[in-house]
Parts: C-alpha cells; structure tokens; sequence
C-alpha cells in the first residue's frame, strides 16, 4: 500500500456569488471509494468556512500521507495557494490535484503548480485507488506524474459505464450542518452528448450519457429519507434525457410512498427532453422546482451556440411547467456569438413571459476547452485576459470579459445593467404572487425587501438565514 490515509481537501473559492450549498459530489465519492477499499480517510471543505489555520490543524491531527484536493478553473489561483500551503506545513505529504480544472489543462496545471505531485484527470475514483495501492505509477491511467524534471501523463481513462457500481456518496465525515441547503444531491448520470459551444464540461465527464439505474437513484434517496432528509436536488444536466428511466424513476418513488418529499431539478434540464405528460408523472412523483437552460430569447441565438434546440421547444416546456404548478427558473447568458441588444431583448421579453419563479442572467465566460473560448482566442475578442478573469471574475459579475462585432464592450456593460433589474422584477413578482393572499398589502414591501442585492447575497451563502427565512414563509402562507 503506497498511501494508507488520505485527505479529501476542497478549497474556498474566496470570491463566489454561491456559498458552500451542498457536499462537493466527486469527493463524496472518492470518499466511498476509499472507505470500499479500507483506506483511511478525512475530509476538509474550506468553502464551508474552514480557514488555513483549520487545515493546519487537520493536517497535523489527522495526519495523512496523500491530500487529494479538487480544483475547478473559477479561482484556480487561490487553490494553487493552497496547495503550497499544504507543502508548507508538511514538505513530506504527497498531493494529488484533480476536478475540472485538472481535467481540462492537463499537464499544464502541474506547470503552474509545482508543489502538485500528481494530476487525475476525469472520473478519479479508480486512479486514486490504484495509486494508493501502490500500482506502478507508469500504468495507472487518467494520471498525471512528475518524473524528474518532465511532466508525463499515461493517457485517458476509460469512462465507466456501470454506475451503479460505484457507491454513492453518504458524507459521513462532510459538515452537513454547514451547508447552505439542507438539500441532498444527486448524480443520476455522467456525459453529455450536447454540443453547446460554451460548455467546457465535457471535457471532463465526456459526452457519452452513462445511466445510473432507476433503483440506484432511488436507494440513494431512501437512505437519506431514512435519516430525515426530504429534500433532494438531481444535480447532473441530463436527468430527462432519457424518457423511460424517468417513468421508472417516477413509479419506483411513488410505490415507495415518502412522504413529505422535495425533488428539484436545480442545474436546468433540456426542454427538448420533456413533454406535459412526462412533467405531470415527475410532478406527481414529488418534482416541484424545475430549471431550464432557455440561453437566448429567439433561434438565431440558440442556433449561434449550438444549443440543439428551438424557442419554440422551450416555450412549450416551459408552458407546461408553469401550468402544472412548478417553480420554474430559467437560465440565460448574455453575450453569445452574433447576439445583439435587440437578441438580449428577446430573451427578456421570454423571462417575462410566464409567472415563473426566477431568472438568471449570466454574463458569458469563455472557459478553457470550449468552442467559445477557441473562438474568442482565434478572433483576438478577450477583453481581459484569461489568467486574469478567471480569478477575479464570474458569471454572475457586470463586468464583460470579451466583445464581439456585434456587441462592444459598451454595448455588453448596458445589456448587463438591463437584465439585472429583470431578475429582480421577476422575483419580486413572484413573492409578492405568494405573499398577497396572507399579507395583503404589506406582500409588495416585504417583496421588495427580499429581492435587494444584499438580502439575496445572504441567503445564497447564510444557511441559518435562508432555513429561518424559509420557516417564515411556510407559517406565512399557511
């Protein structure tokens, strides 16, 4: 045995619009792997608030003899830091660096990081078994290694495509009372077969769609329902893209008869991959927040990015959610390829089509490895360096980080001012829409209160706040 106790390290990602909301799905199981296999283990997520003298301490404690750390590209700078950091306190330990951000720059990010020892790449859960069983590390495949002074990597791992092998998470040595939600995640698929040019996440899970089964799925919810959870969040893409799983997943829920239960559908789903009869069946099961992935207000745009759907496809899905009682949120980006003012009006004039819940507008980031940022590298269109706003930007920021013909920089600014007060007219009607039968006329006060930056700030990274604030509204509306 080459590593006989290891460390499951996420870093804080100082810096997000989102607080920690849930357990961190790839450690979660990674940790089942090792605890599978009689490897000792620990657990450390700074984003729940853990500081460096935390980990100091974990490290000191606990003892391992390999931290495995996950990197996403948003901020990969600070977690850099930490990985220095973690040399620092003990030069002896080993480090493994993996996540998307490992997945997508590959040997480079061990360039940039040299106190990494060793990069995984795409699912990780069989590679860091096999490096720390002690396999020759020249064989294990998804790795990346140091050899001297040359950074070697042995090659793509197989995608698994048995699921259902591999144990879901149970977060036993995650702080779940310091999540923001109480929601349980849930991965019920790997891949994506889309070829949205924005999307860099295939490079990391690829795009063949691989299936956990219908009983996997719902064993992992009636585990946690056993331990007094009720809400649950299915946090892969592709949940609806394949309509027989989903009636299987639907009947085996309803003959299990929970009771109480919550299921979302938070990341967004296709509207291409649902109908009313299959919403009305999820509905039925217990669905009752929906997320769609809408993108652009009028073909032109979907079809600039490749989205694989029409506007008509998403109005008729959204039409459904609506009236079939859903919370139904709605993604947008601003800035694709040949949108104009006139486009981004478009998509405005869809948020405020339906009484839905929310809308979220994202201002477009070219991440590494997607066809957008190949595009805006070979036109000469970044405004900002990557390095740059990949550290200090997101997608939630008002600040654009590339132009296009079409849209300047001015123009991209003004387009971003425009639908940030969108968000907050559809949410504030949608409370008021909740409020009014109760509170009357004080629903409009109240309303406006809540969808101010700060309060809503709060409640995407204050978990006390947004249960208490929850609590309230249930009382509220009876």
């Amino acid at each position: 045995m080459r590593y006989k106790k290891v460390l499951l390290l996420f870093p804080d990602y100082k810096g997000g619009h989102f607080g920690a909301l849930r357990p961190p799905a790839g450690l979660g199981y990674l940790a089942e792997t090792l605890k599978a296999n009689a490897i000792e283990y620990d657990v450390l997520d700074m984003a729940v608030g853990y500081s460096t003298d935390d980990l100091k301490d974990k490290i000191l404690s606990f003892k391992p003899e390999l931290v495995a750390v996950s990197l996403m590209s948003f901020m990969y700078k600070r977690s850099y830091e930490i990985i220095k950091l973690v040399k620092q306190i003990n030069p002896d330990l080993h480090i493994a660096a993996g996540g998307p951000h490992i997945s997508t720059t590959r040997e480079k990010a061990l360039e940039e990081c040299p106190e990494a020892d060793y990069g995984v790449v795409l699912e990780g859960e069989d590679a860091i078994l096999e490096l720390c069983r002690g396999e020759d590390i020249s064989l294990i495949k998804g790795l990346i290694r140091r050899e001297g002074k040359e950074i070697i990597f042995n090659g793509e791992r197989q995608f698994k495509d048995d699921l259902d092998n591999i144990p879901f998470p149970k977060n036993e040595k995650f702080p779940l009372g310091k999540y923001v939600t109480e929601e349980i995640g849930i991965v019920s698929s790997r891949g994506c077969p889309h070829g949205c040019i924005y999307c860099p996440v295939k490079a990391a899970i690829g795009m063949k769609w691989r299936r956990r089964s219908a009983a996997g799925i719902v064993e992992e919810i009636q585990y946690w329902y056993d331990r007094g959870y009720r809400q649950f969040s299915m946090l892969d893409d592709n949940f609806t893209f394949n309509k027989d799983r989903v009636i299987e997943i639907c009947g085996e829920i309803k003959r299990r008869d929970f009771k109480g239960i919550e299921l979302n559908c938070n990341n967004g789903i296709r509207a291409d991959r649902v109908n009313y009869d299959m919403l009305k069946l999820m509905k039925e099961a217990g669905f009752k927040y929906l997320a769609f992935g809408v993108e652009g207000g009028n073909n032109k745009v979907l079809k600039s990015i490749n989205k694989g759907e029409t506007m008509e496809q998403v109005d008729a899905a959204v039409k459904a959610a609506v009236e079939l009682g859903y919370k139904v949120t709605l993604f947008f980006i601003v800035g694709s390829p040949g949108e104009t003012i006139e486009d981004v009006n478009d998509s405005i004039k869809f948020a405020l089509k339906y009484p839905v819940f929310d809308v979220r507008f994202y201002n477009l980031i070219p991440f590494p490895k997607s066809k957008l940022y190949d595009w805006v590298k070979e036109k000469n269109y970044f405004l900002l360096d990557p390095e740059e706003y990949l550290n200090s930007s997101s997608q939630w920021d008002y600040k654009p980080v590339f132009e296009t013909p079409e849209m300047d920089r001015k123009k991209r600014e003004e387009a971003l001012r425009l639908v940030r007060n969108v968000r907050k007219k559809v949410r504030y009607n949608s409370m008021k829409a909740s409020l009014v039968p109760r509170l009357g006329k004080v629903a409009g006060p109240i309303s406006r209160v809540y969808v101010t930056d700060w309060v809503q700030d709060k409640l995407m990274k204050n978990g006390m706040l947004r249960r208490n604030l929850k609590k309230v509204f249930m009382r509220v509306a009876g």
